[in-house]
């Protein structure tokens, strides 16, 4: 009698409908929500398998959310936490600190995230922590204070993964996948060629050839990202044979447990033998080691070899060959299959490796779930989903994509060849089976096929280059003041002035030194030196502060300066820039961005020298201590997406064509090219008025390469000199570039604290006219 083959157990999905939520409070898109009360023990119920464990404070209720779990390298890593006050007539002021001990070691680290919010009775509220892109040095706890009250810690979700000091030295891309989709089929699309040679079930076919190493990527091993995931490797062979042993080598001792197993299947599709591991016999081989098994003489030849490791830890599995022996002689496996692979992660074990690695991060909610504030999505390269994720989910998570690939990201759409509605491309290029279209800074790459298995190479070679892209833009952003204080100079001269000071301590030490006593003894008064000394000392005191005061002054100096992708067609802007401070005196009110600007400081990672940094949420992305240090120059790149009604509008009148000028700053230069990419230009034309476009003598050119050249010619400083002679280069068909005298896209993070007379601000805006305003 036949027995089939066992397979592996399906992955769990969690499928339910999420209930109707409703934005409360303050706090910017996607911050928080409430539930009717009726729905939350149903609904916590259905989410249990999704979050961390609850723990409870009095009345209140506190649940910490995984997002994702695995680590990541740039942008916002999002902390979820759910709050629910289970009182019926009282209303608790609640405070979340990450983490909840101080920082420990040093360089430049985040070493405090809160966040406050008030929960009315009966009231539920879904509280995210953003994480910049620095590493928390911290437990791996959040501090819980109830109405003034430390009360306890809950676990943090994921944490310490983001901008690690453990994967400092590395700059891999991430892929964020929704759970509708194949998760292994869409992880092995961005496997670059090099880094998807290694720990597949390929290298388990064939001769030993891996070294005696845990991670040598010649030996297969499942994925070690995921946890739980019941792992399995089937082998085939050339020449089915009666076995009587069977050999599994190794490149270390695998500690295998007696719910591992190993069957044999026959040609007929049966399974002739079934032995735990456990009974296998371990010993040292060349290389590696070996795992044997003896057993009678199979009734029929075998023709797979299946090994089960159950839910055995991923990275303590390694396999490096399997051989079946008998009568007939023996042979390697010829061809392989598993449950999944480690490839994504084979560039990290070779020397010099992990440019083309790719970190597959699968979502642990459906996207009805998803965030509505883009800075979720900002440490994504790419963000994978189908056409039914995009019905299913609501229109502010759809605006918080379109706003993430606006800034610059990347989205992958399976099963729909088209954007959403109310999406808007500059460009579209055609791919096999699908179009890729640039939205703003990013691209939406969308296919026909809902199976990622089915792209034929030059797509995936297009998709895996799109990460590729945008490691790069991350990895050559300046890594220290001094870098970016000449890619964005907010002062001319960083060096401390020790001429003067020299100069003045000098004629300190002469003047309350000899001088002193000189002039003392000569007119008999020595014992005046008890208030001469002290008296010269605070002189000499005052004199430095008034040098300093004079030469530099109190009030800080401030430089803004982006490029802004204007879509007058969508009413969407998105700017990449950058913000630099100068401040004399450390600004007592820290700095203040708003809750969908990620700004990246511009300094070292790692251990050495640097300050811990705290940042609150609770009114706004509010950077407290550590973030400013008295003389010395602060720089952040900025990415910001947002809704602006802007625009330069062209008219026709009576054969001449005239630029109003709505950008709400005074425009030094302005090129436009018409639908046949004729080019026009128009100088100095101030805020809200009309001026005169004249033929430009910018050369028309076949070739243009729209914003994402641009970005790359004026960085994110965005430098207008390049702009002088090749503006022409970079324009598509009813598009133009105006280069303002001031920023208006971009927030100053000083507030009230900086001074206009020292605030040096510019743009330039790269605008996508309307159907109806095309030149004629």
């Amino acid at each position: 009698m036949k027995t089939q083959v066992e397979l592996p157990p399906p992955a769990f999905k969690k499928n339910f409908r999420p209930a109707r939520r409703e934005k409360i409070g303050r706090g910017g898109p996607g911050l928080g929500w409430r539930i009717p009360g009726a729905l939350v023990l149903s609904l916590a119920m259905l989410l249990s398998a999704a979050r961390g464990r609850a723990e409870d404070f009095g009345d209140i209720t506190v649940t910490p959310n995984a997002i994702y779990t695995g680590s990541t390298y740039h942008g916002y890593a999002e902390m979820r936490v759910v709050l629910e006050n289970h009182s019926s007539s009282k209303t608790h002021a609640v405070k979340l600190i990450y983490p909840n001990k101080d920082a420990f070691g040093g360089g430049n680290s985040i070493s405090r995230l809160s966040r406050g919010t008030v929960l009315a009775p009966e009231a539920r509220e879904v509280v995210t922590l953003l994480q910049p892109p620095l590493p928390v040095r911290g437990n791996n706890a959040i501090r819980v204070e109830v109405d003034g009250s430390h009360e306890g810690e809950v676990r943090a979700p994921n944490a310490n993964n983001h901008c690690s000091d453990y994967n400092r030295n590395q700059q891999m891309g991430a892929v964020f996948i929704s759970r509708s989709l194949d998760y292994d089929a869409v992880s092995h699309v961005f496997q670059a060629t090099a880094a998807g040679t290694g720990f597949t079930a390929a290298k388990a076919t064939g001769s030993p050839d891996a070294t005696s190493s845990g991670g040598d990527p010649n030996a297969w091993m499942p994925d070690s990202r995921s946890y739980g995931r019941a792992n399995w490797l089937e082998l085939d062979y050339a020449k089915p044979q009666v076995v009587d042993q069977v050999f599994i080598r190794t490149p270390r001792p695998m500690a295998v447990s007696p719910m591992t197993t190993l069957t044999l299947v026959g040609i007929s599709g049966t399974n002739l033998a079934k032995l735990p591991m456990s009974s296998g016999r371990q010993s040292s081989s060349s290389p590696g080691w070996s795992l044997n098994f003896s057993l009678p003489a199979t009734a029929e030849p075998v023709k797979t070899v299946r090994l089960d490791f159950g839910t055995m830890t991923a990275a303590s599995i390694a396999i490096d060959a399997v051989s079946i022996s008998g009568a007939g002689g023996s042979q390697w496996a010829a061809d392989a299959r598993a449950s999944s692979d480690n490839s994504a992660s084979a560039a990290r074990f070779r020397p010099g490796g992990s440019a083309e690695e790719v970190e597959s991060l699968r979502a642990e909610s459906p996207v009805s779930e998803w965030s509505e504030n883009w800075l979720a999505y900002s440490p994504f390269d790419v963000v994978t989903l189908n056409a039914a994720d995009l019905r299913a989910m609501s229109p502010a998570v759809l605006t918080a994509l379109e706003d993430y690939v606006q800034v610059g990201g990347n989205l992958m759409l399976l099963g729909q060849d088209s954007l959403p509605a109310t999406w808007h491309a500059a460009q579209s290029k055609s791919l096999h089976e699908g179009k890729e279209f640039v939205v703003g800074f990013g691209a939406v790459f969308a296919f026909q096929s809902e199976n990622p298995a089915t792209l034929n190479q030059q797509s995936i070679q297009r998709l895996r280059e799109a990460v590729r892209e945008n490691v790069r833009y991350f990895q050559t952003l300046p890594e220290d003041s001094g870098s970016a204080n000449n890619t964005l100079p907010v002062v001319e001269n960083t060096k401390i002035p020790t001429r003067g000071i020299v100069i003045m301590m000098l004629a300190f030490v002469i003047i309350i030194g000899p001088v002193n006593i000189i002039y003392l003894n000569r007119i008999k008064r020595r014992t005046w030196m008890l208030w001469t000394v002290p008296a010269i000392s605070i002189a000499t005191t005052l004199l430095v502060f008034a040098y300093s005061l004079l030469r530099e002054g109190i009030t800080p100096d401030t430089r803004i300066a982006g490029l802004t992708v204007l879509d007058q067609t969508s009413h969407r802007a998105a700017t990449i820039g950058g913000e630099a401070f100068y401040c004399p005196l450390t600004p007592s009110g820290g700095l203040s961005f708003d809750f969908i600007t990620e700004a990246t400081p511009l300094v070292s990672r790692g251990y050495g020298s640097g300050t811990a940094r705290e940042v609150d949420w609770t009114q706004s992305q509010h950077l407290l201590r550590g973030w400013v240090a008295s003389r010395v120059p602060v720089h952040f790149h900025v990415r910001k997406p947002e809704t602006r009604r802007e625009r330069i509008q062209v008219l026709n009148e009576n054969g001449k064509l005239q630029a109003v000028n709505s950008l709400g700053a005074n425009i030094k230069t302005l090129w436009v090219a018409d639908a046949d990419l004729n080019v026009y230009q128009a100088t100095n034309l101030a805020a809200g008025e009309k001026g005169g476009l004249t033929p430009s003598a910018q050369a028309h050119l076949s070739n243009q390469s729209g914003v994402s050249g641009l970005l790359t010619e004026i960085t994110f400083a965005a430098h207008e000199d390049p702009l002088a002679e090749n503006a022409g280069k970079y324009l598509l068909p009813n598009t133009y570039i105006a280069i303002l005298d001031r920023n208006p896209f971009l927030e100053n993070a000083l507030g009230r604290s900086s001074s206009p007379k020292r605030t040096r601000t510019s743009a330039v805006v790269y605008g996508l006219l309307e159907t109806s305003e095309h030149t004629r």
